[in-house]
């Protein structure tokens, strides 16, 4: 089928459309649509592509994924020949779009300066994080000796403590025993009893400070 009679298609397809549109909106499958009007799969790309180009259509939704078509008709004007072959890309315009050497050199060139610009970003990114990394380390470092001088600190503490209350214990043993000692036993003379020995240095020094008459 010559490419002449695209418009053709594109008339029929747009007809089809119309029919199937609700306040000017079609909402389908556009598949089945170009089917009925006699286009297969690539004629009807190429009827939606020059509807578009015309002015004539405006696809809102692609029908992908199992959703359907979206089409806005904007204007039922038939296609004419003249129209079809104006919407075709020009022989200058084909000219212009070969290859050109210069411009494919100037945008790899382009491309590469891009690159190693990216290149250079990530690499101080990566040197800044190293050196944030560094500086978390040296801070966690101090941290943890910070804690564990903190430790030792507290369990310096605790034996001390412990001790403290060992001397404690021992002193109130001690003053216990004193003072029961120096207690007159029922039905004894009234001779005073001996003085009871204390070890602990402590609790000497709290019984010579009780012993000791007041002025």
């Amino acid at each position: 089928m010559a490419r002449t009679n695209l418009h053709e298609l594109a008339n029929r397809l747009l007809a089809r459309l119309r029919d199937s549109s609700e306040n000017n909106v079609f909402d389908g499958k556009l598949r089945q649509v170009a089917a009925d009007a006699g286009l297969n799969s690539v004629r009807s790309a190429e009827a939606v592509k020059l509807l578009e180009d015309l002015g004539r259509i405006e696809v809102i939704q692609r029908g992908r994924r199992g959703r359907n078509t979206m089409i806005e008709i904007r204007s039922t004007e038939e296609i004419t020949l003249a129209d079809a072959e104006s919407a075709l890309p020009s022989r200058a315009a084909k000219r212009t779009s070969r290859l050109n050497y210069d411009e494919i050199g100037k945008a790899v060139v382009d491309r590469l300066l891009e690159l190693a610009r990216d290149d250079g970003l990530r690499a101080a990114q990566v040197e800044a994080f190293a050196s944030e990394t560094g500086g978390l380390r040296e801070r966690i470092g101090s941290l943890e000796q910070a804690l564990e001088a903190a430790q030792e600190r507290e369990t310096e503490l605790r034996i001390k403590l412990r001790a403290a209350e060992e001397a404690l214990s021992r002193a109130e043993e001690n003053l216990r025993r004193a003072f029961a000692s120096s207690r007159p036993a029922g039905g004894s003379s009234g001779q005073e009893p001996a003085p009871v020995a204390i070890e602990d240095a402590d609790a000497k020094a709290l019984l010579d400070i009780l012993r000791t008459p007041r002025p």
